[in-house]
């Protein structure tokens, strides 16, 4: 009678129940240990922090060939890396020179970039090139090729010519400003003595 009433439907469900006991228990172990155990937040390694071996505020630099300088960088803060020969800095502003030494364009950005063993630079953020003869370039980031002499620019560019600007992408040019190109997606607006505007 007891083996009858152990075979009935209530009776098999809850030796079901108690068969997969230890099988939901281990089961939840499992999942405790894997499945919800909290993950250590992740921590810099050595590798990953990546320290100057100098840094210096009110830093300035020049690059002169010849005897004559080129250009000279100014920035409120430098962090220089030595395996690198890389100079980071940050409010950046640098003179460019012609031959005779005379200065024909600023460059102003947020942070800059001196490959010391080419003397390229970059700059990112705001970046802002300005001639003596008041031609005005604006973009987000550009680099100066220094044996070239050139500044070049991947990203969107507005030149300003008194009231004559022009927009585009892929720009190329002398650090004067005078000839420069952009590859593509260009526009310009000529403004004419009457103050018409025509759009290119």
């Amino acid at each position: 009678m007891v083996e009858s009433r152990s075979g009935s439907p209530a009776g098999l469900r809850r030796s079901r129940v108690l068969a997969r006991a230890p099988v939901l228990v281990a089961l939840a172990a499992v999942l405790t240990a894997f499945g919800c155990q909290s993950r250590p937040a992740s921590t810099p390694t050595g590798e990953d922090v990546r320290l100057p071996d100098q840094e210096a505020r009110d830093f300035t630099l020049t690059e002169s060939s010849e005897g004559k300088k080129n250009w000279t960088l100014w920035a409120s803060y430098a962090a220089m890396y030595n395996d690198q020969s890389l100079v980071d800095a940050k409010t950046v502003r640098i003179e460019f020179f012609d031959k005779e030494g005379k200065k024909f364009s600023t460059l102003v950005a947020k942070t800059g970039r001196v490959h010391q063993r080419t003397n390229d630079l970059e700059a990112r953020g705001n970046v802002v090139v300005t001639t003596e003869s008041g031609i005005r370039m604006e973009t987000d980031s550009l680099r100066w090729q220094n044996t070239a002499g050139k500044i070049v620019s991947d990203g969107f560019v507005k030149v300003t010519r008194q009231h004559d600007v022009v927009t585009g992408y892929g720009f190329e040019s002398d650090p004067s400003l005078d000839h420069f190109h952009l590859r593509r997606e260009v526009r310009a607006e000529v403004t004419d003595t009457e103050g018409n505007v025509d759009s290119l």
